[in-house]
């Protein structure tokens, strides 16, 4: 066989039934496990406690993003002017049929 024709791969192949992508995902899962088994206590330890850091973190930046109006600034009250142009503009605009989520 020549040096520059590839073989069949196992990945080429896909499958659509459901106990084949079952079984794949549980020797993938065996594989993992096994790898883990071999880890001692302490790196065990390690590992959970980084895990459970980068969690705290990406839960603290989804935190941080959702709301944004701790960071908004004061809000001055309006004046009489302000408040009869205000009142029109609410008459004038069309109202929404549901509330925006």
């Amino acid at each position: 066989m020549a040096k520059d024709k590839k073989k069949n791969s196992k990945k080429e192949q896909v499958t659509e039934d459901l106990l084949d992508v079952a079984r794949a995902s549980l020797k993938k899962f065996r594989k993992v496990t096994r790898e883990i088994s071999r880890l001692s206590t302490g790196q065990k330890l390690v590992g959970g406690l980084a895990l459970a850091a980068a969690g705290l973190t990406y839960l603290a930046t989804l935190d941080s993003e959702a709301t944004p109006a701790a960071a908004a600034p004061a809000v001055t009250p309006p004046s009489d002017t302000d408040k009869a142009s205000a009142a029109s503009a609410v008459a004038a605009r069309p109202r929404r049929k549901s509330p925006k989520a």
